[in-house]
């Protein structure tokens, strides 16, 4: 493996793990679960409260993610249908 070669903005994983590239964004789930779970711990007064807390942020982060890759991914749709044609005329 040839490491020099590894370019981040174009492959980022599929770089260093070749097998990875097919199932990395489900990787994200556990990373929020965990960062929500984190962060409730400091925050709560009563440790009760956290499964119910931790899983209430999560679901709000996963719902903005989400919403967030929506509005890229219909901005780059945007961009390609009307934007490329009229450059390459």
């Amino acid at each position: 493996m040839n490491l020099l070669a590894f370019t981040p903005l174009y492959d980022p994983l599929s770089g260093l793990y070749p097998g990875m590239s097919n199932y990395w964004l489900w990787l994200v789930l556990p990373l929020v679960v965990a960062v929500s779970i984190v962060y409730k711990c400091t925050r709560i007064p009563n440790v009760r409260d956290l499964p119910k807390a931790a899983a209430l942020m999560s679901f709000q982060i996963i719902v903005v993610m989400a919403f967030a890759a929506f509005i890229l991914a219909a901005g780059y749709w945007a961009y390609i249908r009307l934007v490329i044609p009229f450059v390459h005329r």
